[in-house]
């Protein structure tokens, strides 16, 4: 995999190219994502806008999450990101969305998803991507191979495109 400078030029350069926009939706990344993509000298080019949604409620307040999804799959599933890039692109009317929401560690707060656990995904209004890992690093380790991961499925994704 490429090395995270290389992956947000590549995300620059592509996005600038094709005239998109791009906003993330973070839990458990708490905007670490953002950051990385607002580092890049003229991403305001390109990114559009961040939401970070830690609890349940603002997933739900912000982003439209539906509580009923949240009760049966729990914050850190495929469904509740899906639910949360949908939310985000009608929100900020962005071409890419990019979700996470994961347990980082060091306890698992009575999920009984293992910690490391985390759901990402990329939606465009017409396709998306989710993907799931256990990570297996401290909280900070987890956090920054989950922005790492979350950022180059972007870039995959927008190349596919």
């Amino acid at each position: 995999m490429k090395d995270l400078n290389e992956i947000l030029k590549d995300i620059k350069s592509l996005a600038t190219a094709r005239s998109v926009h791009i906003s993330t939706a973070e839990s458990c990344t708490g905007g670490l994502i953002s950051k990385y993509l607002t580092d890049e000298p003229g991403s305001s080019s390109y990114f559009s806008a961040s939401i970070i949604t830690y609890s349940n409620q603002s997933k739900i307040d912000l982003l439209c999450v539906s509580k009923l999804t949240l009760e049966e799959f729990g914050a850190v599933s495929r469904e509740v990101v899906e639910e949360m890039s949908r939310g985000l692109i009608n929100r900020t009317s962005c071409d890419y969305a990019l979700s996470v929401s994961g347990i980082m560690g060091p306890s698992n707060d009575k999920s009984e998803k293992d910690v490391g656990t985390v759901w990402i995904n990329i939606s465009s209004k017409d396709l998306l991507l989710s993907k799931m890992h256990i990570l297996s690093g401290s909280r900070e380790i987890n956090r920054e191979e989950t922005a790492r991961l979350a950022l180059n499925y972007l870039y995959d994704f927008i190349k596919g495109v």
